[in-house]
């Protein structure tokens, strides 16, 4: 029997069978961890493994990577108190009215398609994409792996310009019977929240996105390249803001000139990042997982407008 090819990992430094890894240059354990691609089924004989010849080490990122893994886990106290006040923490108003009805409260409301959006591994975060891209947590709830559309609920209005109330990732037709608070696991869950309070994520820069850990990942390798040419460069002036004005030409319906919705795929993968205007702009917002009635996740919500209260208040 012919010897197997060898080839070097360029991320660990170990030796590994060529054709074992979907990367050229990484081995399967490193194209695992940074990329989300299957990994080998490891078996060790004599410091290596008889299936791909990886010996086991770990570049410095990777173990870095590792440690941080570890300390983001929740602890069994944070589970436990997180399951003593989870009910509390569900959204009450029916999100999928958003993509239903075509009035809330005194306020017309349409929906725009923004496409599909791939989620390999079902691990999604939520976070200003111009701001947290690359360090955000996932949350604790998961999805399963796939392609699924993606809308936005828009309240179009001429006094105070069209707003993004709410972003839907549809899972599954099924309708929603609850909605659980979307966590991270790092919450303080002895602060007291008020009624209308809630846990959610930061945005910065009047932008918001919803996004699978691979897809954090990819962008992490693809913008360490970019910084390696030049840098002094930036996400939104040297990449999102060119992208965002094209698509507004491509795509102009509820857009300004300079662009509120894209749906970009990380250059050379099968990764894309659906980013979109944050209602009002800057604040804090929740992102709500959809149950059915069997108990099963059928979309996930970003809220960032109450409509009912928050035009009332203008009025």
């Amino acid at each position: 029997m012919a010897e197997k090819e060898l080839a070097l990992c360029d991320e660990c430094g170990s030796l590994f069978f060529k054709g074992s890894s979907q990367m050229m240059g990484l081995c399967p354990e490193c194209a695992h961890v940074l990329y989300g691609y299957p990994n080998c089924d490891h078996h060790f004989q004599n410091g290596r493994c008889v299936n791909c010849y990886w010996d086991g080490s770990k570049s410095a990122y990777i173990k870095k990577q590792n440690q941080q893994e570890e300390t983001d886990m929740p602890t069994t106290e944070w589970l436990n108190k997180y399951e003593a006040i989870k009910d509390k923490l569900t959204c009450k108003d029916d999100l999928e009215a958003h993509f239903t009805e075509k009035v809330i409260g005194n306020m017309a409301v349409d929906v725009l398609d923004i496409g599909t959006v791939h989620f390999p591994t079902g691990q999604i975060f939520a976070c200003d994409p111009l701001v947290e891209l690359e360090d955000t947590l996932p949350f604790l709830q998961t999805i399963p792996a796939g392609t699924y559309p993606v809308k936005i609920c828009v309240v179009p209005s001429e006094q105070y310009g069209d707003r993004y109330a709410c972003v839907k990732v549809e899972v599954s037709q099924e309708k929603p019977v609850r909605y659980e608070l979307g966590m991270v696991g790092n919450e303080d869950l002895d602060e007291e929240l008020g009624e209308d309070e809630y846990f959610g994520f930061g945005v910065d820069a009047g932008m918001g996105c919803v996004a699978d850990i691979q897809t954090q990942a990819t962008f992490k390798a693809y913008w360490a390249k970019r910084l390696e040419e030049d840098p002094d460069i930036d996400p939104y002036n040297d990449l999102f803001c060119d992208l965002l004005e094209e698509n507004a030409k491509a795509y102009p319906k509820y857009q300004g000139d300079c662009g509120d919705w894209l749906n970009w795929t990380v250059p050379g993968t099968d990764c894309n990042l659906p980013i979109f205007a944050s209602g009002w702009g800057d604040g804090y917002y929740p992102v709500y997982f959809g149950y059915d009635a069997k108990g099963k996740i059928c979309a996930v919500y970003v809220r960032f407008i109450d409509i009912e209260a928050s035009y009332r208040e203008q009025d």
